[in-house]
């Protein structure tokens, strides 16, 4: 059987978003945590882990990581808050993706 692999975003400590794959999602965090890995994350520790997307295979999972990559902060919080609420994956382009307080995104993992 093949390795899942999923897509996930932190929230650093100066309340960036980065956003990665694993395969194992939570010793990936740990990592990050620990220093190790991107340059980006070890300086902005301790990072959260808001959200993350099972994605099945590395290239899925890549071609995830890049799109959500490419999107402004304002529809990646918003991505993490219908997962939250279990609405739709993809929030809408238009403005009404209403106000998130990404210090209160709990922990977890959406689909």
């Amino acid at each position: 059987m093949a390795e899942e692999w999923f897509c996930y975003m932190l929230r650093c400590s100066d309340d960036s978003l980065y956003i990665g794959i694993a395969i194992d999602v939570e010793e990936r965090v740990k990592k990050h945590n620990w220093g190790v890995g991107p340059e980006y994350t070890a300086k902005r520790r301790p990072v959260v882990l808001i959200w993350s997307e099972r994605c099945g295979s590395s290239e899925a999972a890549r071609q995830r990581e890049k799109k959500l990559k490419g999107w402004n902060r304002q529809k990646k919080l918003a991505l993490v808050a219908n997962a939250r609420a279990g609405w739709p994956k993809e929030p809408k382009d238009r403005g009404e993706v209403g106000r998130v307080n990404p210090s209160a995104a709990p922990q977890g993992k959406g689909e």
